[in-house]
């Protein structure tokens, strides 16, 4: 099949999918995105050309790939589950410059897929970008995102479709109820924004919560080290498991054997009172309060 016989609308795509029987799987939270105002949406935020190189997690019926495709960059699209890549695969024919990866693209929640991960090791040459565009599983939305953010060089930029509360709560300033492990993650090693936001009804079968567009461009160079991004992040979430707690007892959680004079006296150096609480920390100063007491 060419690229212009591609079933482009949502009514098209249904029934291509229900002439061989694929429905949306629970257990991969499969909400196929089939609005494709939406995706073409996504894709003018990426802004792909020629010479870069597009990473997509989530092949799904192939509307975004296929987009993604028509940019003439390169794309590598990984999906977890056989039948629904293979349905794409077979709805035109692709370029060579379009990879499809059958790859859970997570080793556990906390750990990218080696595969995966290795993916964003080859550049394009200059002046082609890296780029993680996707349509990201509900459930794994946070997962990949914080992954991808603690790679040695993550994406030189990353638009995501994500759930409205993850992408918020990513965003979460200091001082919110909502600032946690997420947003200081993120914080502390890129810059974001909320590009659009769009309700159920672009997707198949239609969630109960609404959607956002997520960019995230990463620190380059990242502000932490190639060793430091598993330790600093076990640090914010022990200290998050307190936070209801005032930070010199969160921290003497986070850090074995700290007194309280020593807490107290590592808030003094960075300016904090001994009253405040995790959420109302500024993501750098988190960093700083590790380095300065755990290295």
């Amino acid at each position: 099949m060419t690229a212009d016989s591609f079933p482009r609308t949502t009514a098209a795509l249904k029934a291509a999918l229900a002439e061989v029987g694929i429905h949306p799987k629970r257990q991969h939270g499969q909400h196929f995105l089939t609005d494709v105002q939406a995706v073409d949406a996504i894709a003018r935020d990426a802004d792909l050309q020629p010479g870069d190189v597009a990473i997509e997690v989530g092949t799904g019926p192939g509307l975004l790939t296929h987009v993604l495709c028509e940019s003439g960059a390169d794309v590598v699209s990984f999906d977890i589950d056989p039948e629904i890549q293979d349905f794409a695969k077979g709805l035109r024919t692709w370029p060579e410059r379009v990879r499809f990866e059958l790859l859970d693209v997570l080793a556990s929640k906390t750990r990218l897929a080696v595969g995966f991960a290795a993916s964003f090791a080859e550049r394009p040459a200059p002046p082609g970008r890296l780029q993680l565009i996707s349509n990201l599983p509900y459930n794994a939305g946070t997962s990949i995102l914080l992954g991808v953010l603690g790679l040695p060089r993550p994406p030189d930029r990353i638009v995501v479709m994500v759930q409205e509360e993850v992408g918020e709560t990513m965003l979460a300033p200091a001082g919110t109820s909502a600032s946690g492990v997420p947003s200081v993650a993120v914080g502390r090693t890129a810059t974001g924004r909320i590009l659009r936001r769009f309700g159920p009804q672009v997707f198949w079968p239609r969630p109960k919560v609404r959607s956002v567009v997520l960019e995230l461009v990463p620190h380059q160079p990242s502000p932490l080290g190639l060793e430091e991004h598993a330790p600093f992040g076990t640090f914010v979430t022990t200290v998050f498991t307190r936070r209801r707690k005032v930070l010199p007892t969160a921290l003497r959680t986070a850090v074995p054997g700290l007194r309280a004079e020593e807490a107290r006296a590592a808030l003094a150096r960075q300016g904090l009172a001994p009253t405040i609480r995790a959420e109302a920390v500024p993501p750098e100063t988190f960093l700083a309060l590790w380095r300065d007491l755990v290295r």
